[in-house]
C-alpha cells in the first residue's frame, strides 16, 4: 500500500512538472487574451478570427470599451490556423479566457468535430466556454460587421448569454457538453445559433447537426419544445386566442420510455405554472369556468409546442431529444439488441403527452380581479 502511494506521488510530480514546463510563464501585459474566437471554413482552408484587448487592465477577461482588436489566422486545419494566428501577433496569444467560440455556417456544415477538437486539447481552454453557430454567415463577417457598427462584440455576447440564462435553467452549449454529445454517436447534436440584427446579436433557436455536420435550423417554438421536454425551460410566453397572454414561470418534465420488441413509446409528463401578463377582455378570467377554459387552452398550447419538436424528430429521423440515451438508461439489457437499428427506429417512435397546469393570479394595481374595471 505504501509502495503504491509513493508511485502515485511520483507520477503526480512528473505530471505537474510537465505542465509547468510546457506553460509559457509571461506577464499579463505580454499576452493577448482572446475574448471571442470565430472559426470559419472558406476557399479550402480554415480561418480563425480572434478578438482581444489591446490594453490589458485589472480585469483582462472583460477588456474595456473601444479597445478591441482583431487578428486572423489561416491553415489547412483549425490547429494550423491557430498557429498561424499566433505567428502574426507580436505578443503571445492565449484562449485561457476565451468565453465565446463562434462557428461560421460553412465550417459547421463541413464538420463540427474538426472545429473544436483542437480546442479540447488545449490545456488552458475554459471548458465552460459557450459555442454558437452564426446563421447564414461566416463568423469573421459576423465579428467584423459588429465592430464596424460600433459594437463591443464580447459585451454583446455576454448580453446574449444573460438572455439565454433567462430562458433556460442551464446552458447546454458549453464546450465540455458539446464534446460529450459528439462522443455519443446515437445522440443528435444541437447548438444555439445567432442572427445578426442592427447593432445587436439575436439568439435564435437550435442549429441541428447530422453526422456532426450542420443540416438545419429550428425556429424558436420548436427549440422551446425541446427545452420543455429536456426539463430546462425557465420562461416562455403563451399567447391565447382570447386576448390573454401568460408567461410560464415553473415547469417540471419527466420522461418515461416503453419498449415492446422494436417499438418505442415515450410518455412525456409536464407540470407547469403560468402567470397572467396581459388581459384584453372585459371579464373576470379568474372565475372558475373562465379559468378552467384558460388552463385547458394553455395545456394544448404547450402540447403543440412539444409536438413541433417530436414531429421534427420523427419526420427527419434525427434524435434531437436524446431519446437514445433515455432508452439506454431505462432499458439497459434490451438496448444492446436495438442499438444497431436505432437510426431506423427514430421515425417510428410514438409520443404521448400528459400535461397538467395551473394559472397563478398576477398582482395588478388599481384594477379588479381579472380584466379591466
Amino acid at each position: 500500500m505504501r509502495k503504491s502511494l509513493i508511485i502515485i506521488i511520483i507520477m503526480l510530480f512528473f505530471q505537474l512538472y510537465g505542465c509547468s514546463h510546457d506553460m509559457n510563464r509571461r506577464e499579463i501585459d505580454e499576452i493577448n487574451l482572446i475574448h471571442v474566437m470565430g472559426i470559419d471554413y472558406k476557399e479550402g482552408e480554415y480561418v480563425l478570427t480572434a478578438i482581444y484587448s489591446s490594453s490589458q487592465g485589472a480585469d483582462p477577461e472583460k477588456g474595456s470599451e473601444g479597445d478591441e482588436e482583431v487578428s486572423e489566422g489561416r491553415g489547412s486545419t483549425p490547429f494550423e490556423a491557430f498557429q498561424n494566428l499566433k505567428l502574426k501577433n507580436k505578443k503571445s496569444v492565449s484562449i485561457a479566457n476565451t468565453g465565446y467560440f463562434l462557428i461560421g455556417e460553412d465550417a459547421a456544415k463541413k464538420n463540427i468535430e474538426k472545429c473544436i477538437d483542437f480546442l479540447s486539447r488545449d490545456e488552458t481552454v475554459k471548458m465552460e466556454s459557450l459555442i454558437f453557430v452564426t446563421q447564414g454567415s461566416e463568423a469573421s463577417y459576423f465579428i467584423s460587421e459588429g465592430i464596424e457598427k460600433g459594437q463591443i462584440v464580447h459585451e454583446d455576447l455576454e448580453a446574449v448569454e444573460q438572455k439565454q440564462q433567462e430562458l433556460v435553467t442551464r446552458n447546454d452549449n458549453t464546450l465540455v457538453n458539446i464534446l460529450n454529445e459528439i462522443e455519443n454517436i446515437t445522440t443528435g447534436v444541437i447548438i444555439p445559433y445567432l442572427k445578426a440584427e442592427e447593432n445587436s446579436f439575436l439568439l435564435g433557436g437550435y442549429a441541428v447537426f447530422d453526422n456532426l455536420s450542420l443540416v438545419d435550423y429550428l425556429d424558436l417554438d420548436t427549440s422551446a419544445g425541446i427545452n420543455i421536454i429536456k426539463n430546462i425551460i425557465r420562461a416562455y410566453p403563451i399567447y391565447l386566442d382570447d386576448d390573454v397572454a401568460l408567461s410560464l414561470s415553473y415547469s417540471k418534465s419527466r420522461i418515461k420510455s416503453e419498449l415492446d420488441n422494436e417499438q418505442v413509446k415515450v410518455v412525456i409528463h409536464v407540470d407547469f405554472e403560468t402567470m397572467v401578463k396581459e388581459v384584453n377582455v372585459n371579464e373576470d378570467i379568474f372565475r372558475n369556468e373562465a379559468l378552467n377554459n384558460i388552463t385547458e387552452m394553455q395545456n394544448d398550447y404547450i402540447i403543440n409546442i412539444m409536438k413541433k419538436a417530436t414531429n421534427y424528430s420523427t419526420s427527419s429521423g434525427r434524435d434531437i431529444l436524446q431519446i437514445a440515451r433515455l432508452v439506454q438508461n431505462q432499458h439497459t439489457k434490451k438496448w444492446s439488441e436495438i442499438e444497431g437499428e436505432w437510426d431506423n427506429m427514430i421515425s417510428d417512435i410514438q409520443y404521448e403527452f400528459d400535461v397538467k397546469s395551473k394559472v397563478t393570479k398576477s398582482f395588478i394595481l388599481g384594477v379588479g380581479s381579472g380584466g379591466f374595471e
